[in-house]
């Protein structure tokens, strides 16, 4: 009599999806999707405060453009466009827009010359670096605010440091009235506002010549090139990203000047010395004209946004990546 023997088998899986600890790419899918949901849940609170914040009164502030509306009362109307005609037909408004021209692209471009000159003296040092960049990094640490306070004394009429010692120098005739001049007012300001820049500019400056790499620094110096040739064939395309950087913050700094005016000349005098940023101010609270001031902010919008968008553009375009 034969004896019959069982062999039992494993379960054969025909079909159905892989768990996620048989398939590793979707175990990192899912550990991939739980860490962006972490990273979104931490910036979720920081995220809802600038919606709030920012984005919310911005967007609000292109309905108020488009009414009467005081700022104080809560009855206002709506007129359309009117806002925007009476702006583009403003002397004022367009003297405003050419100061704000003049300081914001003449700011970027003197500030990036002085400073790149400076960074090149700076990467040549090799004692006392440390003394130096500290030196030349101290405005920037004084706030735009304070820094206008302490050049309003310096350059007073009466006893100002610059008058003062021009007249113990025996010219007494070439004392001004630095902040009261409506030939010079605009010309001071924007001295002012590059000795504010220069400090952050120049450091990007020296951190990008420190990268330059010395092989072809001294593979240039070996075929014969001088020390311009090196820097306008080598060590210039190497800073094109520093370039487009410093040049991007300088003519923001310029389109939205504010501080300085304020404390330094209120807009005077008269109206000479007013920028888009204060005219926006003084018209929206000052002169309690929020919705015309709302339209000025939105045009400033537009001017900054499509300023520096084509500027980056171009900027990249030159750019040499290393």
């Amino acid at each position: 009599m034969s004896e019959t023997h069982t062999v039992e088998k494993a379960p054969v899986r025909i079909s159905g999806t892989p768990t996620a600890q048989s398939d590793p790419v979707r175990g990192g899918s899912q550990r991939f999707r739980r860490q962006r949901a972490a990273m979104f849940g931490f910036i979720a609170p920081a995220l809802l405060v600038y919606l709030v914040m920012v984005i919310a009164p911005s967007l609000q502030s292109i309905q108020i453009s488009l009414t009467d509306w005081d700022g104080v009362n809560d009855a206002y109307n709506y007129v359309g466009l009117s806002n925007y005609e009476d702006i583009l037909g403003s002397e004022r408004f367009w003297n405003a827009v050419k100061n704000t021209l003049l300081l914001g692209l003449g700011s970027a471009v003197i500030v990036n010359v002085i400073s790149l000159a400076v960074a090149l003296l700076l990467d040549r040092l090799h004692h006392w670096q440390g003394f130096f960049r500290t030196i030349v990094y101290l405005p920037a640490l004084v706030s735009g605010f304070i820094a206008a306070t302490i050049w309003k004394y310096i350059l007073n009429f009466n006893f100002g440091a610059v008058n003062t010692s021009l007249r113990d120098l025996g010219v007494p005739t070439w004392a001004h009235d630095w902040l009261g001049d409506s030939d010079i007012v605009v010309s001071v300001l924007l001295f002012l506002l590059c000795f504010t820049l220069g400090g952050n500019t120049t450091l990007i400056y020296l951190a990008n010549l420190q990268s330059v790499p010395q092989e072809l620094v001294e593979a240039a110096r070996i075929d014969g090139a001088s020390g311009r040739q090196v820097f306008r064939f080598v060590t210039w395309p190497m800073l094109a990203g520093a370039v487009t950087v410093n040049l991007t913050l300088a003519m923001i700094a310029g389109w939205t000047i504010f501080d300085q005016i304020m404390v330094l000349t209120s807009g005077g005098p008269g109206f000479i010395s007013e920028t888009m940023a204060f005219f926006i101010y003084k018209v929206g609270f000052g002169e309690y004209r929020a919705g015309y001031g709302s339209a000025a902010a939105v045009v400033l919008f537009i001017v900054v946004l499509v300023s520096t968008v084509v500027a980056n553009r171009y900027m990249r375009s030159r750019e040499i990546q290393a």
